[in-house]
């Protein structure tokens, strides 16, 4: 074999191995929500922390907007594979581990405080845990995503009784589609990037969600109330595979799971302040903003919290939940 032969070669291998090595420290990281959500902040802060700390070796392409499917598309891509990283739920992991579903239970948390305490204590390590075992799909981080609303546009939500008949939005997640049943609505799950259509259309006449995304999805312009129902308090979570993070080394695990943690810390302190912003644009933008009286709320859905527990399994982690409430 000539000289010429041998350096062609050479040459051709180190590509080859140079396109690995990049394929190999740059991590694929998908969510369903717009650049300007606080999601998407806390992905472009892992993303930093991860460059600057591995020196510039690891890099983080965020792929945001739905632009690789739902949430629950990008569950099962990260599952299989084909995307590293993605944002999940707790009410997405209940389709795996059903148990999961009792973390969004409506009217479970005294306050945001008793939230934290449950999911980063036994009752989130369990659980996720036991994703991990069914899936083979591990929760980097929990993210306070918040208390959940309700966007009508036709009626105002004062009562239970007024969302009988409603078709409402609602996420692909068991414990929401029961939720609304039980309030006498019609729940309609429907992919968050269609949310805006099928409010336009008239395909739903209602949807629940943060003040937050209510903003970002622009609600105001085709929803006319905005009711405080605060009828969950909902999580969110940085997830990846066991397989992804078993084809880093032990630096390159660290630096990642480190990360997702600090931003996620950052984000729950800085949560409560954001909504208050996020209400403020929605009234500015003409939604009419009603306060709600959870207690009817509360007494009608009650029974759902046991029954949903017993059908799962999960009777001690809804004890425990309770027993971690505020004093």
């Amino acid at each position: 074999m000539n000289t010429a032969t041998l350096s062609g070669l050479a040459l051709a291998t180190a590509l080859l191995l140079g396109s690995t090595a990049l394929a190999d420290t740059t991590i694929r990281f998908a969510h369903h929500l717009p650049t300007s959500s606080e999601q998407h902040i806390a992905a472009e802060r892992f993303a930093k922390l991860v460059e600057d700390r591995s020196g510039g070796e690891m890099h983080v392409e965020i792929l945001p907007a739905g632009q690789m499917g739902g949430q629950r598309e990008i569950i099962e891509s990260v599952q299989i594979g084909t995307l590293d990283m993605g944002y999940g739920e707790s009410g997405l992991y209940a389709n795996y581990v059903p148990a999961f579903g009792i973390l969004t239970l409506p009217y479970l948390y005294d306050s945001p405080e008793h939230w934290r305490r449950v999911v980063l204590g036994d009752i989130g390590t369990g659980l996720s845990a036991q994703l991990e075992d069914a899936t083979g799909l591990v929760v980097m981080n929990w993210i306070e995503a918040g208390y959940r609303d309700t966007y009508t546009t036709d009626r105002e939500i004062h009562a239970p009784e007024d969302f009988k008949g409603m078709k409402i939005r609602v996420p692909e997640s068991p414990v929401f589609v029961e939720t609304f049943a039980a309030l006498g609505a019609q729940p309609t799950p429907i992919p968050s990037p269609e949310i805006y259509t099928a409010m336009q259309t008239g395909v739903v006449s209602a949807m629940e969600g943060t003040p937050e995304v209510g903003y970002i999805q622009r609600m105001y312009e085709v929803a006319k109330h905005l009711n405080k129902t605060r009828h969950i308090f909902f999580d969110g979570s940085f997830v990846t595979s066991r397989t992804f993070l078993d084809s880093l080394s032990p630096d390159e695990q660290k630096i990642v799971l480190d990360a997702a943690a600090e931003v996620a810390a950052e984000q729950r302190e800085e949560r409560a302040g954001r909504e208050a912003d996020w209400f403020a644009k929605l009234a500015d933008a003409g939604l009419e903003i009603h306060d709600v009286d959870p207690v009817p709320f509360r007494e009608v859905l009650a029974p759902l919290q046991d029954s949903f527990a017993q059908k799962a399994g999960a009777e001690p982690v809804l004890q425990a939940i309770r027993d971690a409430g505020d004093d």
